[in-house]
This record gives structure tokens, sequence and C-alpha cells, in this order.
């Protein structure tokens, strides 16, 4: 037989070593792994805060990109938006396609800045234009159209499909225009039959036009927006969606949220260089950011006593205006 052999156990030292050791490793691993969740958590931060920018900014130029399409310059928008029918205006109170107003929706007056005309405030309103109805193409008539003249023309359409687009008379959805007549023109009544390729489309326009109505046109109904902060969110207020909440005469606007934590904004308008430039205060969880109004903000711009407390960051972005 051969003799039993025992197994030893581990010595006091052994232990307190391999303990040593195994708290030094998890305290490398608990480490690696805060480590790890800091910097995701700022990459994070840093990635919602440019999320953020970018959708501001492009909700803001989406608006921009045809402001002032097929409205004449140096005629106030008031006045071209109105029918010798009504005394009331689709656009009361507008002098331009884009307008910067103060936080009472109030417009504000150009001021001479540096010899250019500039206006400066918290909030902006632009009329741009929608291509509402892509499969209508309107065959132009080539002669003069004098003003308040009424007129029938052609579209064409595909055969065996509806309409989507129909106006409402009375409202600013009925006034539309195209890239290349460039003014704005009621439509009456719109016929399109539908196994039919054609239709009919009754215009009037509200200004004398001496020049052709040049191509094939698609036309571009008419739309308002708003862009204002409250309650620490930039919001708009467009004609995209219908409501009750009537801002003006013959114009429903939708309320609905931009981005949150914009704590506020303001916008400057030079109608000298025809450019537009707006400025965001959005709040920042970067540990680089400190509390305060940071570099880049203008000097001119009023804010609210509490949000300097804030760490905030400056989201700045400019556009040429192209017709205006």
């Amino acid at each position: 037989m051969y003799p039993k052999k025992f197994s030893r156990g581990m010595t006091l030292i052994e232990i307190l070593f391999s303990m040593g050791i195994s708290s030094f490793m998890i305290c490398a691993i608990l480490g690696m792994l805060t480590h790890t969740f800091l910097h995701k958590k700022v990459f994070d931060d840093i990635f919602n805060e440019l999320q953020k920018s970018s959708r501001i900014i492009s909700t803001i130029e989406s608006r921009i990109a045809n402001a002032g399409l097929g409205v004449p310059s140096g005629e106030k928008v008031e006045e071209i938006f109105k029918l010798p029918s009504s005394s009331i205006s689709m656009l009361p109170g507008w002098t331009d396609v884009i307008e910067v107003l103060s936080n009472s929706d109030m417009t504000v007056g150009f001021q001479n800045i540096d010899g250019e005309q500039v206006t400066r405030g918290e909030r902006i309103r632009i009329l741009t234009t929608n291509n509402a109805a892509s499969d209508i193409k309107i065959i132009p008539d080539s002669t003069e159209w004098g003003k308040f003249e009424t007129r029938t023309l052609i579209i064409r359409k595909p055969a065996h499909k509806n309409i989507s687009y129909y106006p409402v008379p009375g409202e600013l959805s009925s006034w539309i225009t195209t890239p290349s007549f460039g003014r704005p023109i009621v439509i009456k009544s719109l016929t399109a039959p539908y196994a039919s390729n054609s239709g009919s489309i009754e215009l009037q326009s509200p200004l004398f036009v001496s020049s052709d109505w040049c191509g094939i046109d698609m036309f571009h109904t008419f739309r308002i927006s708003y862009f204002f902060v409250e309650a620490e969110t930039l919001y708009i207020r467009d004609t995209n969606k219908r409501d009750t909440t009537n801002a003006i005469p013959s114009v429903s606007l939708h309320k609905e949220p931009v981005v949150d934590e914009v704590l506020s904004a303001c916008f400057e308008l030079n109608k000298t260089a025809k450019t537009l430039s707006c400025w965001f205060l959005i709040r920042s969880y970067s540990p680089s950011v400190k509390p305060g109004i940071p570099h880049g903000w203008p000097a001119w711009a009023t804010i609210q006593p509490n949000i300097a407390f804030n760490k905030l960051k400056v989201v700045h972005h400019s556009w040429r205006l192209k017709n205006i």
C-alpha cells in the first residue's frame, strides 16, 4: 500500500498575498470601467451637442433656402398679398419676407449700423415656399398679364391619379408661385379630371406682369415659419400642420418643439449685405466648459439673469439670402 498523502492548506501569508493581488486587479478593472464610462458620457454629451446644433441649423436652413421665392423685392409684402375684393391682407404687418421680431412678436425697425441696414431681435418669421404639388405642371401663357386680371391656363398631371393639393379659397394656401414666373398668383379654381392627363387652373395676378412666363413650371405654395425660444426650448410655429392657433388671418399655424435645452436666441438681419445670422445658447455638459456667457455670444443680445449660471455653448450660423 502507498502511504496517504495529505494536501497542505494555504498559509496566512499566502492568503493575504492572494487577497492583495485580487484587490489590485479588481481596483484596476473598476478603474478602467469607470474611466470608460466617464469617457463615454463625455463623448455622448459632445455628440448630443453636435446633434442639437445640426438640427437647429438644418431646420432653419430648410426654410431659408426658398425664402422670398416668387415675391418681388422692394415691394411691401402686405400690399402684394391683398386682393381688391377684400381690404384684409393675407399677411398684415409684413414688410419683408424675412423679419426680425422682439419677444412681444413686434417687428423690429431697421437701424443704420456701420452704414448698413440691420435689425436685431429674439425671434424671426420667414415667408418661404414649398413644392406642394410636384405632379402638376402649369403650361404658361406668354402674353402680358394685367393687374387683378383672371386667366385660365392648362395644367398637366398623371392620368388616373388624384390631385393631392387643392387650395382653400380666402386662405394663404390659395396663393402660389413658380420659379420662372417670380410673382405670387391666386388660384381661383382647379379642375383636374381623374382619367385625364390634363386640366385647367384659373389664376388671378395681383400685380401687372409684362415679362413672359417661361417654361413648364411646378407650382410652389407659400409657407410661414416663426422661430423663438420659450421655456428652454426652441419652437417653430409653422403652416405645415393646421390647428386653431391663428396668429394672423387666413393662416393656421402649428407650434411644435425643435430642440430642447436651448436657453436663448438672437437674430440679425442685414438687409444691405443680404445676410441672416443667428445665435443660440444651448446647455452644455462638457467638463471643460465653465458657467457663464461664452465667447461668441453677441454683446448687444439681451439675456435672462439666471442664464449665466449655466454651462453654455454658442451655436452660430449665417446665410446669404438669395431672393431679397
